[in-house]
């Protein structure tokens, strides 16, 4: 099957590209000396996380239980859960998800400390604990230092419960343009989880992981070395949101955009006007419109859920009904979560489907 038979809207994935992607991230942690435990958010596909595992990956980030569960499921074995699990129904979802892979949960509090350490001392397991520290997202964290120290030594006293690592992620510096300012960002951002890794190591309590980062600051903590693992999640795919950041290295991107959605014309109101099949059920609106390719003068605009408008100021289409348009999202994470397969392809060539297994897994 070639691409112009497939239907649409379709999420398309440039295979070469992809593997391209793999082996650079694969680079940048070998050189760095590193692990990587890439976000599985961003294409919530065993298929690819078993390539990611191939290409070097410790394990896999996933942010939420029903996620872990997915990949779990689908023989992912090494799994940490980004987010806090709060509540008996999930605590118990987690405790079973334990029995399945090797599993790490974040904590935040010593509420859910003493809730997990029930569930896990009657299911007779150990749990793994790393603490989220604050380090300017305020979202989710402890805050650092004294307060990071003494959830710390919550855990220690606390039974079926142990601490192997501390994570500090701080997603608002992500897509910094300036790649000057971002990396000055990421050395603040890195001080707080630095003090308090040092206090509770300190505390006679030893740990082996840091974990942290996203793709945006990648290669900024691959070289500081102070992270043990980072956790990209967007570089397999990029976006035009991370194409339009700055990168150092003379503003050489290291990934590939690999991830587009193709649609189809479908009708043509005026010479200078067209409807596509594709609308906001079908790619992600939260950071602003898709880019078009190949059509440097046609602009965009969404008209409604399932049809969006390309356009042209100063002179006619040269596309009629059912030519295909293919599209960068602002956002890879949030389109991926609007599709059931990925089509993989080389050239014009659909080489295979995978299926977005853990889509819509917002639990």
């Amino acid at each position: 099957m070639n691409l112009e038979e497939l239907d649409t809207p379709v999420l398309l994935i440039e295979q070469d590209a992809l593997k391209r992607n793999l082996e650079r991230m694969q680079e940048i942690i070998l050189r760095a000396g590193i692990t990587y435990r890439p976000h599985a958010k961003a294409h919530k596909s065993p298929d690819i996380a078993r390539m990611q595992l191939d290409y070097g990956a410790s394990g896999i980030c996933c942010a939420k239980l029903s996620e872990a569960e997915v990949f779990a499921e689908e023989g992912i074995q090494n799994i940490l859960i980004t987010s806090p699990v709060i509540g008996a129904s999930k605590i118990a979802r987690l405790i079973e998800l334990s029995s399945k892979a090797t599993v790490m949960v974040v904590v935040d509090n010593e509420e859910n400390l003493h809730d997990l350490s029930i569930f896990s001392a009657a299911a007779g397991i150990n749990l793994k604990i790393i603490i989220e520290i604050n380090i300017g997202q305020n979202r989710c964290g402890v805050e650092p230092e004294q307060p990071a120290l003494s959830l710390a030594n919550v855990v220690k006293k606390t039974k079926n419960l142990t601490l192997v690592g501390l994570q500090g992620y701080n997603g608002s510096i992500q897509m910094l343009k300036n790649f000057k300012k971002r990396s000055m960002e990421v050395q603040k951002a890195m001080l707080p989880l630095i003090k308090s890794a040092n206090l509770v190591r300190n505390s006679g309590q030893d740990f082996s992981i840091l974990t942290g980062g996203g793709t945006g600051t990648s290669t900024i903590d691959a070289d500081a070395g102070i992270l043990t693992e980072i956790q990209p999640g967007g570089y397999i795919f990029m976006d035009s949101c991370y194409q339009n950041v700055g990168w150092g290295n003379n503003n050489k991107i290291p990934f590939e955009q690999s991830l587009t959605v193709m649609s189809t014309v479908i009708s043509s109101p005026s010479s200078n006007r067209l409807i596509l099949d594709m609308g906001l059920k079908s790619i992600s609106s939260d950071q602003g419109p898709p880019i078009v390719l190949d059509l440097p003068d046609a602009k965009f605009k969404f008209a409604g859920e399932e049809h969006s408008e390309l356009f042209w100021e100063t002179e006619n289409s040269s596309l009629k009904i059912g030519d295909k348009v293919r599209f960068v999202p602002t956002h890879c994470d949030t389109t991926v979560n609007l599709y059931d397969n990925f089509f993989v392809y080389s050239g014009n060539s659909v080489n295979d489907i995978w299926p977005i297994s853990a889509r819509g897994k917002s639990q």
